[in-house]
């Protein structure tokens, strides 16, 4: 097959790419910066320099493709993006150049909360579900996963400083966590198999409770304390350091409603999740790598 990903050779592609490859599939990868190039042809992937801002670029690189495979990227949130703008000008931009293009097979990255009016942030994914479903004739599957682990990086500067995490969610309430490894297993699958119609699948690898997580990186010898902020406490140091104040407030309205778990996750509790296999104990042990190595 002819497949086209975006999202170059981030976190979540570079754990799929090789085995999509070594099947046999002509794949082009996506990038913005031509630092790419290299890489993408080490790998035996064809490199497409663009931006996916660029409609006109986005359909000739989708052009003749059997799947392509989209994502929400190039977002710097300290610059001052509103990510729901930049999700809504996305959202008609892939829709376009699908449609251009003839593409009949699509897998997009989207995010739990993409159907919930109440996630906050979470909800900008539901602009480019939306658009690809509009689309007729077009196999689309959106795929859902959790809070990412590496957003746990986040507590490494008051962990090391204050040996505390701060956080707006209450420290014994359930969260669902995610590593790019099991949702690239899902996007394998699906980019290789993609389902008749329009569907969704989220991906958990782990749930995991602000002290589970304290008592994985006491297992790997890092002590620390958790200490619950306010919501608006969070917006407003996002809004200091450059995050745009719509991005903030979504932000602190997304923890508002992890607050309430059973409601948050409702909609991916009624389906056959992908359950990963990276543990919460696995990702202490990677946290306390760069812990340990950090200054």
């Amino acid at each position: 097959m002819k497949i086209t990903v975006l999202g170059s050779l981030g976190n979540i592609n570079r754990n799929y790419l090789p085995s999509l490859i070594a099947d046999g599939h002509d794949v082009t990868v996506i990038t913005s910066s031509k630092d790419r190039i290299a890489d993408i042809e080490a790998l035996g992937a064809k490199p497409a320099v663009g931006s996916n801002l660029d409609v006109e670029f986005l359909a000739q690189a989708f052009a003749g493709s059997d799947v392509v495979y989209l994502m929400i990227s190039g977002i710097n949130y300290a610059s001052g993006t509103d990510m729901r703008q930049t999700a809504i000008d996305l959202a008609e931009n892939y829709k376009t150049a699908v449609l251009k293009s003839g593409v009949k097979n699509v897998v997009n990255l989207s995010s739990v909360g993409a159907d919930n009016a109440n996630a906050g942030i979470l909800y900008s994914y539901h602009y480019v579900e939306d658009a690809l479903n509009s689309l007729e004739s077009v196999n689309i599957v959106h795929i859902r996963p959790v809070g990412f682990y590496s957003n746990l990086f986040a507590d490494m500067q008051s962990l090391k400083t204050q040996q505390t995490i701060f956080s707006p969610i209450s420290v014994d309430i359930p969260q669902g966590w995610v590593s790019p490894v099991d949702i690239a297993n899902v996007v394998y699958a699906m980019i290789s198999h993609t389902p008749a119609g329009k569907s969704a699948k989220f991906i958990v690898s782990d749930w995991a409770t602000g002290n589970d997580w304290l008592n994985a990186l006491a297992e790997e010898g890092i002590e620390a304390k958790y200490q619950q902020i306010s919501v608006e406490t969070l917006a407003e140091n996002m809004k200091k350091i450059g995050f745009h104040e719509n991005t903030a407030n979504g932000f602190a309205q997304m923890n508002r409603a992890c607050e309430n778990a059973d409601e948050f996750y409702a909609s991916l509790r009624t389906t056959d999740y992908h359950l990963g296999k990276v543990k919460v104990g696995d990702f202490a042990k990677v946290f306390a790598d760069v812990y340990n190595k950090s200054v």
